[in-house]
């Protein structure tokens, strides 16, 4: 039996012949007692049959018209909440939507013969897989739908393409009486290309200190508190206990007492030069210092797209913490190089990165003490932030420059002003710093290494020491002849013959690096 479907929606009036529009169920039992034995059986022969379709599709608020070969004269619906049927002609039947699902349609031949074929109501998704195809022409999306759900399958280019189709396909969703979506979307679709993430972040830091210090202490006196004395203490470079004894007459000689040991040298004094006879001392202190600090972070981290990575090198300290009821419990603090990143791979060849890198270290110089314990400070450099950026570039995130000049000078009043013979009476400290920090980010797309590569090692090429290396040369460790063959004992031995390649292995250092969305496995193949 030949059927065909008109499709009514917007007043058209052209034919369309459905691959299979039923499925009959013939009651022979019936027929034979209503006809005789004798009558031939009903035979339907289905012209252009696809492959699996078994079913006729009518979209939720459209009709469709059915043609059919046998005469009818009645067309009954199981489910009249989901299809309508109305009988136009003997030959005739008009089928509306009413709602996703699917059901059953009997119709009524000649001889009361019973046909039967099943209707499935569905979205109307045509314009919407027409869109879909303009959103990512290298991408293969198909929208198809299931008891009024619409399933996304297929492949796209970036997953920044795959959310614009998903909130697209929201907008062909049926609506409740409250104006909310009655069903949902199912994203089904593959992002093409690696997805995971290398990002190697760079924290270079260069601090410089100049400290120039002056100071001079003395005492300068004669025989007795006849002749007088002077004591210069300006700085503090050295503390000078001078006097006469507790006991002197002061109608004779009170010689200066000054210890049975001396006057001490203090720790911070680095010249002392004495005059006995006059009882003259001095105390000098100065110091040209300059001081250089390096630090140099580089913590490499891969993560998949949207996944959050953690990366640590360095350890934990312990912090008292004291509780209402007299007791301390401990908590621990991360120091050391810190890295936190999650990446989001976009198209267009770009990387949406959200990165906060921290490197910190202990400084017990501003440490406390808490019931005993000493707790350390701690000196960081941390920055966070947004950016965005293609596979293999690099951006810096942050970047400090720090200067600081301190001067302290001390003088005594008037005296010290004095030019040359002034520097006796003054008390100068001089102190610059400089620092100088960047924190660079290069994110890379990346994909694992093929089975027959090598992975290169930190101690790739390290060898133990012969005995003329460690003994005759104080190596701990052998010499590699890659980097020094010029030394004795690495060069090629007689007849040596080189093995060829492993197969599928490079000249150069495998790469890591992985094909690009769909571009990248297009051109791969």
């Amino acid at each position: 039996m030949l059927t065909k479907v008109k499709d009514d929606r917007r007043g058209s009036s052209r034919l369309i012949t459905l691959p299979l529009i039923a499925v009959f169920a013939v009651f022979s039992s019936v027929a034979a007692a209503q006809t005789g034995a004798s009558d031939t059986p009903f035979s339907a022969k289905v012209l252009d049959l696809s492959d699996s379709t078994t079913r006729i599709m009518v979209p939720v608020d459209r009709s469709v018209t059915v043609e059919t070969t046998v005469e009818t004269t009645r067309a009954d619906v199981i489910a009249t909440h989901i299809v309508d049927v109305q009988v136009l002609s003997p030959t005739r039947i008009l089928l509306t939507g009413q709602r996703y699902g699917s059901t059953s349609i009997v119709l009524m031949g000649p001889a009361n013969k019973q046909y039967v074929f099943n209707v499935d109501v569905e979205l109307d998704l045509e314009q919407l897989n027409n869109t879909l195809a303009t959103l990512d022409p290298l991408g293969h999306v198909e929208a198809v739908s299931v008891r009024g759900h619409i399933i996304l399958s297929g492949t796209v280019s970036s997953a920044a393409r795959a959310e614009k189709m998903v909130e697209l396909s929201t907008l062909f969703l049926p609506t409740s009486d409250t104006g909310e979506p009655a069903t949902g979307v199912q994203n089904h679709i593959e992002v093409a290309g690696e997805q995971q993430v290398l990002i190697r972040c760079l924290v270079a830091e260069m601090s410089r200190t100049a400290l120039r210090q002056l100071s001079i202490n003395g005492f300068l006196a004669g025989d007795n508190f006849k002749d007088a004395f002077f004591v210069n203490q300006l700085g503090g470079v050295n503390p000078i206990n001078i006097g006469t004894a507790a006991d002197a007459l002061v109608s004779a000689n009170m010689p200066f007492l000054t210890g049975t040991e001396g006057i001490p040298l203090g720790q911070a004094s680095t010249l002392s030069a004495g005059f006995p006879r006059v009882q003259m001392q001095l105390f000098l202190k100065a110091m040209a210092e300059n001081s250089l600090l390096s630090i140099l972070a580089e913590p490499n981290l891969t993560a998949i797209s949207g996944e959050t990575a953690t990366f640590l090198a360095g350890g934990e300290f312990p912090v008292p913490v004291p509780q209402g009821n007299q007791t301390v419990t401990i908590e621990f603090k991360n120091f050391g190089v810190e890295l936190n990143f999650t990446p989001v791979v976009k198209g267009g060849e770009i990387i949406r990165l959200r990165v906060h890198p921290s490197v910190s270290e202990l400084d017990f110089s501003t440490a406390v003490q808490l019931e005993g314990f000493v707790i350390p400070g701690l000196t960081s450099r941390t920055t966070e932030t947004t950016v965005e950026l293609g596979s293999g570039q690099t951006i810096a995130i942050g970047g400090l420059l720090n200067e600081q000049v301190r001067g302290i000078a001390s003088r005594i009043p008037a005296i010290g002003d004095v030019p040359v013979l002034g520097a006796l009476f003054r008390s100068v400290d001089f102190q610059r710093s400089l620092t100088e920090l960047v924190i660079l980010v290069t994110p890379e797309i990346v994909a694992p290494l093929h089975t027959q590569q090598i992975a290169r090692l930190p101690f790739d090429g390290r060898t133990d020491p012969s005995d003329f290396e460690l003994y005759g040369l104080g190596l701990l460790e052998g010499l590699n002849c890659e980097e020094n063959q010029d030394q004795p004992g690495c060069g090629e031995p007689d007849g040596a013959v080189d093995e060829p390649p492993a197969l599928g292995s490079q000249p150069q250092e495998a790469s890591i690096h992985g094909p690009w969305g769909l571009e990248g496995i297009v051109e791969a193949r």
